[in-house]
């Protein structure tokens, strides 16, 4: 790790997930697909199927920016994963929303920087195929946190 990654690593209190000495699937995508292992995560059922999906927070400084850092939703399928949403405007919390949309939970992020002044909070409604890089602001922020700064 470089002394940057460190720098940050320990200033972020970023969750680093060792991949070969717990065997976690669900991490080796994430390191394969998206080349970090620091990320913050959560699983949760969030169409109602019994299969938790998976809320992945990247917390490398490759995924991160002045909007803050990049959010994965993956769906759990027999072959590997199905990526349902990748955000890179998401700011800590993460909300898992009293709402749906097509069967779905919809997931509550706050959106600031990356030219955006005002911050707010806003909402990822799924579409029927996944959740589109889209976000459609919150009046009312009602849910149970799954990611927490």
């Amino acid at each position: 790790m470089s002394a940057l990654k460190a720098a940050l690593f320990l200033s972020v209190g970023a969750i680093a997930h060792p991949i070969a000495a717990h065997g976690d699937p669900v991490g080796a995508f994430v390191q394969r697909t998206f080349g970090t292992t620091t990320y913050k995560r959560a699983d949760t059922d969030l169409n109602g199927d019994g299969r938790k999906e998976t809320l992945v927070y990247l917390m490398d400084p490759d995924w991160c920016g002045s909007g803050g850092c990049s959010l994965v939703i993956l769906s759990h399928r027999q072959d590997g994963y199905r990526v349902l949403l990748r955000s890179t405007i998401t700011r800590l919390p993460i909300m898992l929303l009293a709402t749906n949309s097509h069967g779905w939970r919809d997931i509550g992020v706050t959106i600031h920087g990356g030219g955006i002044m005002q911050a707010y909070e806003a909402r990822f409604r799924f579409n029927g195929h996944r959740y589109p890089n889209t976000t459609m602001p919150l009046r009312h922020r009602e849910g149970k946190v799954l990611i927490s700064p």
